[in-house]
């Protein structure tokens, strides 16, 4: 690859200290771009994931450096961490060598040291053997308002559908049922899961590329799968910022991660997974009582800082009939979410499927709800710089997306405490 056509190298730095950062910057400025990061756990692994950086700096006159640093190695093994702080003050230096971070930068010396470390760091950064190139994959965690409103069915369609489509491109895929009831995906899927979610956590420093392909079950489309153990009490031995760390390595061998967390109970843990996905979307059922459910995990979802940003979620409506009156585009407005899929009713077609050992998507490309899966693959093939059909661009209910007069407003029928001024 020529000079003109390598990408460009960018580091990262988890500092509170602006000042700091832009000393780091003015060093490194004929190496490459310095990208500010999160000073939580969840968030920076979320961003070394996303950004794949050359070498990433961590401020240990912060208080929870070590917890970044550990959270850094674990995920992404092969990315160099540096250490910044002061030799006036020894406490950082040794805080970074009990991290096992060799590397320390004094920012009261000379920028010329912090280009040679630099320098020398990604030289001596091969590719690892048996380490896949990244392959910087993405992540869509799909929610449900209740449990029982569809989405282990939606999510083994959509994961199967999404593996068959990206074959041709040489993409792999693979499917997290972290939802409730446990591994209700390896039923539909007709599969069993030797390597459990608690056993890849545990495994995350062993990732490599043969790891990954021969550890994981794969369904006949090639899709990889992994769930929760039997025993959920084995989720109690492991942390959540190492879960979440897990989920971000995973993205240097899938190109695509489709992660079910309905019914998951830890909303901390749920809004950490949130906040490192690329999509995540609700899926409700078209009733008052799902919509009502809805709204209290939305509200318990809602980050304690005013400050920080919301999650990004779409609503996916399911078990849409046009029947009862109750509209798929006003349930979005009073839920203040964009609507991203509509699913219709489609209970028997779906259960003749499971009776089969099948899914719909592979016994019946036609059905209806099949077919409304076409917008959901859409917009995930965009994150991947594909051109989607035109038809699947817009979700559609039942044939077209209801007016306002098609459909009674849903706000006649919600709650008065759900609606928003």
């Amino acid at each position: 690859m020529s000079a003109a056509s390598a990408p460009p190298t960018r580091f990262l730095c988890a500092s509170p200290d602006a000042a700091r950062r832009d000393w780091l910057q003015r060093a490194l400025a004929d190496a490459g771009a310095v990208e500010a990061a999160p000073c939580d756990a969840a968030g920076f692994i979320a961003r070394i994931g996303e950004s794949a950086p050359s070498i990433v700096f961590v401020d240990f006159s912060n208080a929870g450096a070590s917890t970044l640093a550990h959270a850094a190695r674990d995920a992404f093994p092969n990315v160099p961490i540096v250490a910044l702080g002061t030799l006036a003050t020894p406490a950082p230096a040794l805080a970074a060598l009990r991290a096992g971070v060799r590397d320390f930068i004094d920012i009261g010396g000379p920028g010329d040291d912090v280009l040679a470390i630099a320098q020398r760091l990604i030289d001596e950064r091969p590719l690892a053997r048996g380490e896949p190139p990244s392959r910087h994959g993405k992540l869509t965690v799909l929610l449900g308002a209740r449990v029982g409103v569809g989405v282990s069915t939606l999510a083994a369609n959509l994961a199967v559908s999404l593996q068959r489509r990206g074959t041709r491109a040489g993409r792999a895929m693979a499917l997290l049922d972290l939802g409730l009831p446990a591994a209700d995906s390896a039923l539909l899927l007709d599969m069993r899961c030797e390597l459990h979610f608690v056993d890849a956590v545990r495994n995350l420093r062993r990732f490599d590329d043969t790891f990954v392909n021969t550890a994981f079950a794969r369904h006949a489309s090639g899709l990889a799968l992994t769930t929760l153990p039997a025993d959920l009490a084995e989720m109690r031995a492991i942390s959540f910022a190492s879960a979440v760390s897990t989920l971000n390595r995973l993205r240097a061998y899938f190109d695509h991660q489709i992660v079910d967390l309905c019914g998951f109970s830890n909303t901390e843990f749920v809004g950490e997974t949130l906040q490192a996905a690329d999509e995540a979307w609700l899926v409700c059922d078209a009733n008052v009582a799902s919509a009502v459910s809805a709204m209290a995990l939305l509200d318990a979802l809602r980050p304690a800082d005013e400050n920080a940003p919301p999650a990004k979620i779409g609503l996916v409506v399911n078990k849409f009939d046009a029947a009862l009156n109750f509209g798929a585009d006003q349930l979005a407005q009073r839920l203040d979410l964009p609507l991203v899929g509509v699913l219709p009713e489609r209970a028997q077609a779906l259960g003749r499927a499971v009776n089969q050992g099948r899914l719909l998507a592979d016994c019946a490309e036609r059905d209806p709800y099949v077919r409304a899966l076409a917008p959901l693959l859409a917009r995930l093939a965009r994150l991947h710089g594909e051109l989607p059909d035109e038809a699947a661009h817009e979700p559609k209910a039942r044939g077209g997306r209801l007016s306002a007069r098609a459909a009674l407003d849903v706000a006649h029928l919600l709650p008065n405490f759900l609606r928003r001024s």
